[in-house]
């Protein structure tokens, strides 16, 4: 049992579906899912929390308190546990621009950017990748009970009006975005 990683919110992880905790960490990553990318996703979704003005509207996103753990630590966590591809990452990164430009009242604050990140990565992987993992991991993984997910992904999809296609050139715009976030040889962007 000591093996067992621990989800987000302390909780153990028992996936029922899969042995994909087994793996080690040195897997070989996806191309553009390298610590660097993920990194200036973190930097990308940070920044959106930055800029949004609080507005006091609560979603169902919105914890009570922000998360412990560090939106690049999660970012980390679910690139190692859903195993998903690089595509997933930017997908999850439209999703999360659709809703704000389709409600421009939805803020993205520290309270609600790790639930809308997991939500977001977890609808990407169902759409786009061939194998995917049940609702229940995706849960255990994002420490949210498994009703929460159910039903987090519901609203999403219903935010985005079920809007999952991104074209070719959209892709590759944010894409760019996100690789462009944080220089590669920036050492100040190293985590110690």
């Amino acid at each position: 049992e000591s093996d067992i990683p621990l989800s987000p919110m302390g909780g153990h992880i028992m996936p029922s579906d899969c042995a994909m905790l087994a793996q080690s960490d040195e897997t070989e990553a996806e191309p553009g899912t390298s610590p660097a990318f993920i990194r200036s996703l973190s930097v990308v979704l940070t920044h959106l929390v930055g800029v949004s003005q609080n507005n006091g509207i609560v979603t169902r996103f919105h914890a009570v308190r922000p998360p412990q753990i560090p939106l690049l630590d999660y970012l980390a966590r679910i690139k190692h546990y859903f195993q998903c591809s690089m595509e997933c990452f930017v997908l999850a990164l439209v999703y999360i621009d659709r809703i704000v430009k389709f409600h421009p009242e939805f803020q993205i604050s520290e309270l609600n950017v790790h639930r809308l990140t997991v939500t977001a990565v977890m609808i990407a992987a169902k759409f786009f990748d061939d194998h995917y993992f049940s609702n229940a991991y995706y849960a255990k993984v994002g420490g949210v009970p498994p009703r929460e997910v159910n039903l987090l992904e519901a609203y999403f999809l219903n935010l985005i009006n079920w809007q999952m296609y991104v074209a070719p050139e959209e892709f590759a715009l944010y894409r760019d975005h996100v690789l462009r976030a944080v220089p590669a040889a920036d050492p100040t962007c190293e985590r110690g």
